[in-house]
């Protein structure tokens, strides 16, 4: 783990690093993006413009400086496109979006964001070039919505609120985009818990949403990155996350609206069952928590529970 490397060791030592802490600065492009194409849906001779798509993709996202202050392993990342059909000089696709991060002194990685979008819509030709900019661009803005919100997702896990300036940058390219009544923007609301572009950011930066992300926080830097090394306060700090969260929907309809929260157990509902196995003498308990905050995914849980124990 090396980002912010200094706050980390404050914190290993029982200080708990300043909000505006400023990390080392690199000069190094922060992502390490994997773009993968699906084309199957389409007539075999429609297949040929998309021939220089992914690499021109990866290019528009691995070559380009998002921050300036970046130090550390790159972001590792996916960007999946299926491509579904047209619709007139546009074409109809979906994005599956997910990035992951290192744990300290540890050879496992924890998943940070998955994400799946079935909205978009742009027009492509072969050696299409893709252009950086701060105005909307009906596929370029998509991207560059989805690479803010990975990092703010991979910064807010090393430092409290450590990723707002990226989930501000989001935001002002989702305001534009609906601004320019662009389909996948629209206004909607997470008052459902379901997903949207417009609706996610806004729910990020809500106040409400603040004392989640410090506990999101806390349930990397001081679990997950503590696991190899500190086995035993590991598993306190989860436990307490877990019963916070419990506290909190309880207390408060702030988690069952919030898409923030449903894509956070989108993203860590695997991982999180199979924590399971710090609590053996409290496995029920511990699962029946899971299940109360994250209902969606009760099937897998109790399938993991039953493994547990075996």
């Amino acid at each position: 783990m090396k980002r912010l490397l200094v706050p980390v060791l404050l914190f290993l030592l029982g200080f708990v690093p300043l909000v505006g802490f400023a990390p080392v600065v690199a000069f190094a492009q922060e992502l390490d993006c994997q773009v993968e194409i699906n084309l199957s849906a389409l007539p075999e001779q429609d297949r040929v413009q998309w021939q220089t798509f992914k690499g021109d993709v990866q290019n528009y996202i691995n070559s380009y400086s998002w921050a300036t202050n970046f130090s550390g392993d790159k972001i590792r990342c996916t960007f999946q496109f299926n491509i579904v059909g047209t619709n007139g000089a546009n074409f109809d696709a979906q994005l599956f979006v997910t990035s992951s991060r290192p744990l300290y002194k540890s050879d496992q990685v924890t998943t940070m964001a998955r994400f799946f979008d079935d909205k978009l819509e742009f027009p492509y030709s072969r050696g299409q070039v893709l252009q950086h900019g701060s105005g909307f661009r009906m596929f370029e803005s998509v991207i560059d919505y989805y690479v803010y919100i990975v990092l703010g997702l991979d910064y807010d896990s090393y430092q409290r609120q450590g990723g707002t300036m990226y989930f501000q940058q989001a935001n002002e390219l989702a305001t534009i985009a609906l601004s320019a009544g662009a389909r996948g923007w629209e206004r909607a609301t997470s008052s459902t818990g379901a997903f949207s572009r417009v609706g996610y950011i806004a729910d990020v930066l809500n106040a409400n949403a603040r004392v989640v992300r410090d506990l999101t926080f806390e349930y990397t830097y001081g679990a997950l990155d503590l696991e190899t090394t500190k086995p035993d306060q590991a598993r306190a700090q989860i436990a307490t996350v877990i019963d916070s969260m419990v506290t909190l929907k309880r207390e408060s309809s702030t988690i069952s609206r919030s898409s923030f929260v449903r894509t956070f157990f989108e993203a860590k509902y695997p991982e999180l069952a199979e924590l399971g196995r710090m609590f053996p003498a409290n496995l029920e308990a511990y699962f029946q928590k899971l299940t109360y905050l994250d209902p969606l995914h009760e099937n897998y849980y109790d399938g993991i529970k039953k493994k547990l124990q075996q």
